[in-house]
């Protein structure tokens, strides 16, 4: 097995033990906030649980450009998973929500180094990023599976504080791990006369887009989903293992579909694989609205839509950027991404506080960003072809430029 293999087995099995973390930690955490930690109404589970992604939003950015100026991806990959030990493991001690709030906001700064660092890494030196990216998703959703099964399962038993800390193990297990398996490649050195900036990178034909359309897609899912637990045990009267099962299934579902997805999108084009994904999400926001029992929203929330999103959307982003950008560029997805954790649930806790009254129409609302979203999708036909037809960056070892991409 060479330098390549090794250290993309390493990269693909922390990032797995750092989503078994996240879902131990993630799918409860509006359920935990209202019940254990006392919080009084929607609009402080929006804040409590908003704040930590808008620091997110900004913090990413930076790991991203850190990481491409030093050339190096472990050690940010290292710093990401302190941070997610960290947050979980006082998560674990705390008894207010606004103690949720600071650990949460501090965690945020540090773990959000992880993902642009993850993500780069495996596109590096590979003209399959849509099936390395495909992979990468699997793999956290393997760990979604297991932490949400995990967490569905012992939620009533042991409680959150006790999962809390299983989650901050999976985190510290993930940080020895890439502190001695995990190997930065050598990436190619790139003659240019000066480093593409955020700006400039925005200002590439599609990137804007795609980042906006991300961040729309995130915010309308995120309005809903952040308040996912609360709907199905409070409002429609299901068991918190419903919970569990919906988000375990679901990953499950992309473990075994996700590897595939990525190689479509390699033959097919990111682009093609978006339009659908929007289109699913508009479809399926339309029909929860309309759910009137805890099970069947259990199976609709199992459906895999996510992993067409997101394989696409960073496989569209490494075709539209150079080498030494990748992290950059991953970064902004990322940070789009992070911008619908952040003001999804300001939105829909906006909506479920002072308009709806409870949580489920703000499906309507997912539905929504999700057309605006399809929309954006739509417009960057033609942008890289099939995939096939323009040339992989890497590949050129030279500065991308705008009319470079618009005349392949």
């Amino acid at each position: 097995m060479g330098l390549h293999d090794r250290a993309t087995a390493a990269v693909y099995l922390v990032y797995g033990l750092q989503s078994t973390g996240m879902a131990i930690s993630w799918q409860f955490a509006t359920l935990f906030i209202k019940h254990e930690l006392g919080a009084p109404d929607f609009l402080t589970l929006t804040i409590v649980f908003a704040s930590p992604a808008f620091v997110t939003i900004l913090a990413v950015n930076l790991w991203g450009a850190f990481s491409d100026r030093s050339r190096a991806r472990k050690p940010f990959m290292i710093v990401g998973f302190i941070g997610y030990a960290y947050t979980f493991a006082l998560y674990s001690v705390i008894t207010t929500s606004l103690q949720f709030l600071v650990v949460g906001v501090l965690g945020a700064l540090l773990s959000s180094a992880s993902l642009p660092a993850g993500t780069a890494h495996l596109t590096t030196g590979t003209k399959s990023k849509g099936e390395r990216m495909g992979y990468f998703i699997s793999v956290q959703s393997a760990g979604w599976f297991a932490g949400a099964l995990l967490s569905g399962i012992l939620y009533d038993i042991v409680g959150m504080f006790t999962l809390y800390r299983i989650a901050a193990i999976a985190c510290v297990l993930a940080t020895g791990i890439a502190t001695l398996f995990v190997q930065d490649l050598p990436m190619e050195e790139v003659v240019k006369e000066k480093q593409t900036s955020f700006l400039n990178l925005l200002k590439r034909p599609g990137i804007s887009r795609l980042t906006f359309l991300v961040a729309l897609s995130q915010i309308g899912i995120g309005a809903l989903s952040f308040m996912h637990a609360i709907l199905i045990v409070d409002e429609l009267g299901g068991l918190a293992l419903y919970v569990g099962l919906a988000n375990s299934a679901a990953t499950m579902i992309a473990v075994v579909v996700t590897g595939y997805i990525g190689k479509v999108v390699d033959r097919r084009g990111p682009v093609r694989i978006l339009i659908i994904a929007m289109a699913s999400y508009v479809v399926f926001a339309f029909t929860f609205a309309l759910v009137t029992d805890a099970i069947t929203a259990t199976i609709m929330w199992a459906l895999p839509i996510y992993p067409l999103a997101s394989t696409a959307a960073y496989s569209l982003a490494s075709m539209l950027s150079g080498e030494d950008e990748r992290g950059r560029a991953m970064s902004l997805v990322s940070g789009a991404q992070n911008t619908g954790t952040a003001v999804g649930p300001v939105v829909g806790g906006l909506f479920a506080q002072f308009v709806f009254g409870r949580v489920q129409p703000v499906s309507w609302i997912m539905m929504v960003f999700n057309l605006f979203a399809l929309a954006l999708a739509v417009s960057l036909i033609g942008i890289v072809g099939t995939g096939l037809g323009a040339k992989d960056a890497d590949a050129k070892k030279t500065v991308i430029d705008t009319r470079s991409i618009l005349t392949e």
